[in-house]
């Protein structure tokens, strides 16, 4: 529903548009006087203004002015019997979508006002956009040649050509991320919005209120109707990150949005429909989930229409020189790249990478930036828990001396340890330095005891 406030100084003009507008399935806040104007502005969320030029005590110039600055995503027609080009001109340069002289037909007006509305709602896509792709990790897309990778980009070429729902399956800092946004790249979607959430990293009931949005007095503190990711996705591609530990409520109602397509947002009486096309990913055993009755089996049997399982750094290892050059280069900010020392290679060779591509980069990033004034990363840029004699100890002879005979449990056992201690236990840099969230740190915690 577009939420609109009429400012104009005639009565009878007011009582026209309000019913008009009401009749095409607007909300309508109306106001006589600037200041009147500005209480609503304070207490609503508006889509569109629509100001007469002149008012008793201001003007709609600086109501313009006054409601940029307040929700800068809102647009606003100017409407005058006064039309003259400097305002015309003063008001198109201060923001407004566009500018009508009365008396002007109602039917021009909704038009207008449509499309207004079009825009703010594409500016709001955008912005979303942007959020995710200042949330990507350094590693924006698929890097490698080995034979594992190529099994991956060649079942994202496979994919991206459809619309049906994609399953991602790895570990932790594996990629999945990336894999997710090559498919939408590919998919006859890519000029529509990429929107991602991570369902670990919500409360099941902030989660929810992400996803669908909410109308006004739905809740207390719903002050204003929200709209959710799932709409703001409408065209595009929405990926769930960690979608298994989305709980059971939320999961049925995810069902329903991919059986039906549509949604009821909470406390709205109508359904909000949605095309989108869904990828979904997780570092569990979603079988063992399904099994554990953690999550729902006719969920499960919609997402694992396709699957892509992403493979452990650990088991493409020929792929760790053509990543770390990858990243040398996106450090180098179009500068000339770093190079690596043979020792630091043979070191990144031999680690078994427990945090996976997403730890490497987190690395290499910071070997950059405690290498300032040399060309060249060094053992001593790297962390002590990779390069420090208490690895070697740990992880075993070097590659060139035979092969590390440990289990991986105990690996990441004993990495997590040392990390931990490097951090001081504190727990939120040590989540950090692994590049995992802070609820999976705590997971690995209780689970190794």
């Amino acid at each position: 529903m577009i939420r609109i406030l009429v400012v104009e100084d005639e009565q009878e003009m007011i009582k026209i548009l309000e019913r008009k507008l009401i009749k095409e399935g607007m909300e309508v806040f109306t106001a006589l006087r600037g200041k009147d104007a500005i209480a609503i502005m304070k207490k609503k969320t508006l889509d569109i203004g629509l100001f007469d030029i002149k008012l008793p005590d201001t003007d709609g110039v600086e109501l313009l002015e006054k409601l940029k600055e307040m929700q800068p995503n809102s647009e606003v027609i100017m409407l005058t019997g006064h039309a003259t080009v400097d305002t015309a001109i003063r008001s198109m340069k201060l923001g407004a979508y566009d500018y009508l002289a009365k008396p002007c037909k109602l039917s021009e007006l909704h038009n207008v006002i449509l499309k207004a509305y079009e825009k703010k709602q594409l500016k709001e896509k955008n912005i979303v956009l942007e959020q995710q792709l200042q949330r990507l990790d350094v590693h924006d897309r698929l890097v490698g040649e080995s034979k594992e990778i190529h099994e991956v980009k060649k079942a994202v070429s496979l994919v991206s050509a459809s619309d049906v729902p994609v399953l991602i399956l790895g570990e932790t800092g594996t990629g999945k991320g990336v894999v997710a946004r090559a498919i939408h790249t590919l998919s006859q979607r890519s000029k529509q919005s990429f929107v991602s959430i991570n369902a670990s990293c919500l409360q099941e009931n902030i989660l929810e209120s992400e996803l669908f949005g909410y109308k006004k007095g739905a809740f207390t503190g719903a002050d204003a109707d929200k709209t959710g990711l799932l709409e703001i996705a409408h065209n595009g591609t929405f990926f769930v990150d960690e979608v298994a530990d989305m709980g059971p409520a939320i999961q049925a109602k995810l069902l329903g949005v991919l059986e039906d397509s549509l949604f009821r947002k909470l406390g709205d009486t109508r359904e909000t429909t949605v095309d989108l096309r869904f990828i979904f990913a997780t570092n569990k055993s979603i079988e063992e989930e399904v099994a554990t009755n953690r999550f729902r089996k006719d969920l499960f049997y919609r997402l694992n229409t396709f699957v892509i399982v992403v493979p452990p750094l650990r088991d493409r290892k020929s792929d760790i020189p053509i990543l770390a050059q990858y990243f040398m280069e996106k450090h180098a900010k179009g500068g000339k790249p770093k190079t690596i020392s043979k020792d630091v290679m043979n070191l990144l060779l031999d680690y078994p990478w427990p945090g996976n591509v997403r730890e490497l980069a987190n690395v290499l990033e910071r070997a950059v930036l405690i290498s300032i004034g040399k060309d060249e990363i060094s053992t001593d840029n790297l962390p002590q828990s990779i390069a420090g004699s208490e690895n070697m100890a740990i992880f075993g002879k070097r590659r060139d001396m035979g092969p590390v005979e440990l289990r991986l449990e105990s690996v990441e056992k004993e990495h997590i340890g040392r990390v931990l201690k490097l951090a001081g236990g504190n727990k939120s840099k040590a989540a950090r330095l692994l590049g995992i969230s802070r609820k999976n740190l705590y997971q690995k915690i209780e689970e190794y005891q």
